[in-house]
C-alpha cells in the first residue's frame, strides 16, 4: 500500500514544494548554523536583511527557524503572511492610503481595525519592562522583491512602503525588522538602504552543502521512525548533486527545494516495510521532477492568462540560450516572474535575462508529457485574481474575478461579495467611477443578506466616494446617509467618512467626524492627514501645520502640496520648492494637487503660471477636484 498523504497537510519528513511552517521544526534539517546567525542578528538589530537566490529555502528559514528561535527565548513576533492586497476593504473608502501598507499591517495585526499605517500599530504594540526598557516587537516582510520590481500598478506605493518601514526604524527604537529579499534585487534594496543610512545585518543563504542534504534526509526519516537502509540520503542528495569548482563545498551543493520535491515523491510512492527509498535513484528523480515542473508550468499558464504552449515555448529558448539566458517574451514579463517564483527559472543579476534555475531540470522541461488540469472554480480564479491585482496586473486579475463570478458551482454568497468589491476596486483605480459605485452597491447588498454590518457600511462608503466622482451628488448623499449610519467606533470607516464629507463640500462635518476620530485615538495618521490638508485649502494655516509636522515620512504629493500652502499661507508669500515640483511630476492629474500649487503660485504673485495649473486643476481626473472647489480653481484659471 503506497502513502498517499496531501502535499499540504500531513506532516512528514519532506514538505514538497511548499515552504516549511513552524510545525514542520522537527524536520528542518541542516541549518542549525544559519538559524542560530540569524535568530542573533535578528535580536541583536534594528534591521537585519536576509537574501539568497530563489528556492534556497529563505522562506523556510524563517518560518520554522529564527520565528520559533525568537519566540523561544519569549519575543513577541508580529503574525506574518504573503503580502496581498485586502479585498475585504474597499480601496474607495480611504483611496489616498497606501494599500500595500494597509496589506503588511492586517497581515501583521489579523484582528485590528483597517485602515492603521504601520507608525499607528508600532505605537499600539509599544510597552516597556519593569525598567522602562522597550520590549522589542519583531516583524518579518517577506518576498521584498515583490515592492522593488519596476511597472505595473501601485509602483509608487510599493516604493513608498519600503521607505515607509525604513523611517519607522528612526521613531520606533523598539522594532526589530526582519526584511527577506532574492539576490537579484538584493543590490536594489542596498542602494535604497544606502540613501536612508540605514545600518543592518546582512545574513546570505546559500545552497545545502551535499553533506549537509545526505545528513538531513537521513535524520528527517529517521524521526518518523522509517528504518531504510544506510546511505539513503547520500543516494538522494548524490542526484541533486552540483560541483561547483573552486569553492569549498567539498562534494558539491544540493538545491534543498528541488531536494524536498524529489523527496515527498519518493516518499508518498513509497510501499509500506520498503527499507529503500527508491530502486532507481535517477529515473525516479526524473519522475518526480518532471511530475513538478508540468503542475508549475500548468499554474502558471493558468495564473497569467498566458498559452502553455507560448511558455513552453519560451522555456526551450530559455534553455537553448545556456548561460546567457533570455529575456521574456512580449507580453510574458509576469509569466517569467512567476515561474521565478515557483523556482523553475532564476534570473541573470547583470543583464536581466532568465536562466534554467539547475541543471537537473533541463530533462523534465523538455519533457513532452501533457500538462495537469489546474482547479478552474470560483476559489481558484479568486486566488489568482488577488495575487495578480497585488502583482500590479490589473487586467489579469479583472478577468480572473470575472471568471471567478461566471464559475461552476457558483460562488457562495460571502465569496461572491468579496468577487464583486475586488471588481468595483479595479473600476475605481481605472477611473470608472459609475461602474465600481454598482459594483460595490452590488457588494452592499450581498454583505446586508449576510448580516455584516461593518462590511455593509465600507461598501456603502465606497459607493458614495465613486458616485461623488461620477458627479452624481444626490445619489452620493443619499449612501453617504446610510453609511454614517452603519459606521460606528471604527476609525478606518470614520476617516473615510470624513474624507467623503469633505468632498462633498461638507467641510465643517467632515472635520467634527475628525475631531472625534484624533480624540479618541490621537496617533491615528491617516485621520490626521486628512485634517490637516483639509486646514490647509480651508485657510486655517496653523492648525493644518499643527497636524502636518507630525506626520511621518514618506509623505504624498497631497501632503506636500498641502504643507507648502499652509506655509505660503502664513507667511502671506507663497515660496517654491524642488519638493513641489515632484510633487507635480508625481501627481500630474490630481485636481488637490494642482489647485495647492496654483495658490502657492499666486501667493507668490506669479499670475499666469497659477492660471495655467488651475486650469489643468479643472480638467484632472486621478483624482478629479471636489465639485465645491472648482469654482475657485476656474477664478484662478481666468487671472492670466
Amino acid at each position: 500500500m503506497k502513502r498517499t498523504a496531501g502535499w499540504d497537510d500531513r506532516p512528514g519528513p519532506f514538505v514538497g514544494p511548499r515552504p516549511f511552517r513552524a510545525r514542520d521544526r522537527p524536520f528542518f534539517l541542516g541549518r542549525g548554523r544559519e538559524v542560530a546567525a540569524l535568530t542573533a542578528a535578528w535580536h541583536g538589530h534594528r534591521l537585519t536583511v536576509l537574501h539568497g537566490d530563489t528556492g534556497v529555502g529563505k522562506t523556510s528559514l524563517v518560518r520554522a527557524g529564527a520565528v520559533p528561535g525568537v519566540t523561544d527565548r519569549g519575543g513577541d513576533v508580529l503574525p506574518y503572511d504573503d503580502l496581498c492586497l485586502d479585498s475585504g476593504f474597499p480601496a474607495a473608502v480611504l483611496p489616498d492610503q497606501n494599500p500595500y501598507g494597509r496589506a503588511l499591517v492586517s497581515s501583521w495585526d489579523p484582528e485590528g481595525p483597517p485602515g492603521r499605517s504601520v507608525a499607528d500599530l508600532l505605537r499600539t504594540r509599544s510597552r516597556t519592562d519593569r525598567y522602562g526598557r522597550r520590549i522589542p516587537v519583531y516583524a518579518v516582510l517577506d518576498r521584498v522583491e515583490l515592492l522593488l520590481r519596476p511597472g505595473g500598478a501601485g509602483e509608487h506605493h510599493r516604493r513608498d512602503l519600503l521607505e515607509e518601514l525604513l523611517t519607522c526604524l528612526d521613531g520606533h527604537e523598539e522594532l526589530r525588522l526582519l526584511l527577506v529579499v532574492r539576490t537579484d534585487h538584493w543590490d536594489e534594496l542596498r542602494r535604497l538602504l544606502d540613501k536612508y543610512t540605514v545600518r543592518f545585518a546582512e545574513i546570505p543563504l546559500h545552497p545545502l552543502t551535499a553533506q549537509a542534504a545526505a545528513e538531513a534526509v537521513d535524520l528527517a526519516l529517521d524521526r518518523v521512525g522509517h528504518r531504510l537502509e544506510p546511505g539513503q540520503g547520500r543516494l538522494l542528495a548524490e542526484e541533486l548533486c552540483l560541483p561547483v569548482p573552486g569553492t569549498p563545498h567539498r562534494g558539491g551543493i544540493v538545491d534543498p527545494g528541488l531536494l524536498q520535491v524529489v523527496g515527498r515523491a519518493l516518499w508518498e510512492a513509497l510501499p509500506a516495510g520498503a527499507r529503500t527509498l527508491t530502486r532507481d535513484p535517477t529515473a525516479d528523480t526524473d519522475r518526480a521532477l518532471r511530475a513538478h515542473t508540468a503542475r508549475a508550468v500548468a499554474e502558471t499558464a493558468a495564473e497569467c492568462l498566458v498559452s502553455p504552449r507560448a511558455l513552453r515555448a519560451w522555456l526551450a529558448r530559455v534553455l537553448e540560450s545556456g548561460e546567457q539566458g533570455a529575456r521574456a517574451f512580449r507580453g510574458g514579463e509576469e509569466a517569467a516572474r512567476a515561474l521565478q517564483d515557483r523556482h523553475l527559472v532564476g534570473r541573470h543579476h547583470a543583464n536581466g535575462t532568465y536562466l534554467v534555475r539547475h541543471p537537473r531540470l533541463t530533462g523534465p522541461l523538455t519533457s513532452p508529457d501533457p500538462l495537469p488540469e489546474v482547479p478552474r472554480g470560483a476559489a481558484s480564479h479568486f486566488s489568482f485574481a488577488c495575487r495578480t491585482r497585488t502583482r500590479g496586473d490589473l487586467p489579469v486579475a479583472r478577468e480572473h474575478a470575472r471568471r471567478a463570478l461566471a464559475a461552476q458551482p457558483p460562488p457562495r454568497p460571502r465569496d461572491r461579495a468579496r468577487i464583486i468589491s475586488l471588481l468595483g476596486d479595479l473600476a475605481f483605480h481605472e477611473g470608472d467611477f459609475p461602474s465600481a459605485a454598482r459594483l460595490y452597491q452590488d457588494a452592499a447588498g450581498l454583505r446586508a443578506s449576510l448580516g455584516e454590518g461593518v462590511a455593509v457600511g465600507h461598501a456603502l462608503l465606497a459607493q458614495a466616494r465613486c458616485l461623488l466622482l461620477a458627479r452624481d451628488r444626490p445619489a452620493a448623499l443619499n449612501a453617504l446617509a446610510v453609511a454614517a449610519g452603519r459606521a460606528g467606533a471604527d476609525p478606518g470607516m470614520q476617516t473615510g467618512l470624513g474624507q467623503a464629507l469633505w468632498q462633498a463640500g461638507q467641510a465643517e462635518s467632515a472635520l467634527d467626524v475628525l475631531h472625534r476620530v484624533l480624540s479618541r485615538d490621537g496617533a491615528n495618521a491617516e485621520a490626521r492627514r486628512t485634517r490637516g490638508e483639509i486646514l490647509a485649502d480651508q485657510g486655517e494655516a496653523v492648525s493644518a501645520l499643527r497636524d502636518l509636522e507630525r506626520l511621518e515620512a514618506p509623505e504624498s504629493p497631497s501632503t506636500r502640496t498641502a504643507r507648502a500652502l499652509a506655509q505660503a499661507t502664513l507667511a502671506g508669500v507663497g515660496t517654491w520648492s524642488e519638493e513641489l515640483d515632484e510633487a507635480l511630476v508625481e501627481a500630474a492629474d490630481s485636481g488637490p494637487v494642482l489647485l495647492r500649487a496654483a495658490r502657492v503660485r499666486r501667493l507668490r504673485g506669479d499670475r499666469d503660471l497659477a492660471a495655467r495649473l488651475a486650469a489643468r486643476a479643472v480638467s484632472a481626473h486621478h483624482p478629479p477636484l471636489p465639485p465645491h472647489q472648482v469654482s475657485t480653481a476656474a477664478r484662478l484659471s481666468e487671472e492670466a
